[in-house]
């Protein structure tokens, strides 16, 4: 099914669902809460295997064939996020279902309107015998309380570079070793940043160029030369920020003693630059996205962040 099933059923969240099956104490509602979409996602389709496969998740059976084609005849998950959708989506929940176990999933609760959320809330505070409710989050913050609180939580952790290392190297997928392996150093445990970096050939020159352009930001003259390092084109502006973001994040949780696996690459900057100019940088970054948005001038927006972020460096040394 998954490309990534092995390493998504060693994680504590799919065993502690297996244990509640396998214990015949399912419980009736599931949160499954992480900061990597591609793996809540994932999660939620092998908790279906596990809970309506004989076998306990197989991945080979009818059953799972039919989870993994969406068309399972038991499973529902509702057509949009708005009222409208998940009316209809709770109305499904006092059908009768064809087998002795319904699944409801949202995938995506904490997209969802709070004043919406409230619709759910007589289903979980009222368990039906045979409905299990999977509900995948991202941000814990966006949803309710009173939903939290009905379902027994499922937290994912982000892998660690031995996990990701090991999975790949048991699992051939077509792509160069020097360039996962890359792609592992720089993921942050992230599954899904992990498989785009790994899609991504052109990613890792874009990131030496900001990682050198950062590192050279020490004068006005030089600082509009390094500019001309950064091409673009075909709106790679965003791209540079994003990366520039994520550097930023890195050597802020370093220089504040937070241990972060991996990205050693950005090391060379550690000296560079202390807390206060890494935090200011992150909100000019930010300011920069915002203007990419009111449809300004790449250039010009490129221009006015490195003019600031000298300044910041110069105000913060």
């Amino acid at each position: 099914m998954l490309r990534y099933s092995a390493l998504l059923k060693d994680t504590k969240a799919y065993k502690t669902l297996q244990s509640d099956i396998s214990a015949g104490r399912l419980n009736h509602c599931y949160m499954i809460m992480g900061e990597d979409e591609l793996v809540v996602d994932g999660l939620i389709d092998l908790s279906c295997e596990a809970i309506l496969c004989k076998d306990g998740g197989c991945g080979k059976c009818v059953v799972c064939q039919k989870i993994e084609d969406k068309n399972h005849e038991d499973i529902f998950e509702p057509k949009n996020l708005k009222a409208d959708g998940i009316r209809e989506f709770v109305e499904k929940v006092y059908v009768k279902s064809e087998g002795n176990i319904k699944i409801m999933i949202i995938r995506e609760l904490d997209k969802i309107d709070p004043k919406v959320q409230n619709f759910l809330l007589k289903s979980l505070e009222e368990p039906i015998d045979g409905v299990v409710f999977l509900l995948g989050a991202i941000r814990q913050s966006a949803v309710l309380d009173t939903i939290k609180s009905r379902s027994k939580k499922l937290s994912l952790a982000p892998f660690t570079k031995r996990q990701l290392t090991e999975f790949f190297d048991d699992n051939y997928i077509g792509k160069p070793k020097s360039l996962v392996e890359e792609a592992v150093d720089c993921c942050l445990g992230s599954l899904a940043r992990c498989e785009d970096l790994i899609n991504d050939e052109e990613y890792f020159g874009d990131m030496s160029e900001v990682i050198f352009v950062l590192k050279e930001l020490t004068s006005t003259k030089v600082n509009l030369k390094m500019q001309k390092r950064l091409d673009l084109k075909d709106g790679r502006l965003a791209r540079y920020l994003d990366i520039m973001q994520l550097i930023c994040g890195v050597l802020l949780k370093r220089k504040s003693g937070v241990h972060v696996e991996g990205f050693d690459r950005v090391n060379v900057l550690l000296d560079s630059f202390n807390l206060a100019t890494l935090v200011n940088f992150n909100e000019l970054i930010m300011q920069a996205k915002e203007k990419i948005e009111s449809y300004c001038k790449d250039e010009n927006i490129l221009d006015n962040l490195f003019i600031k972020m000298m300044e910041v460096k110069y105000l913060c040394r």
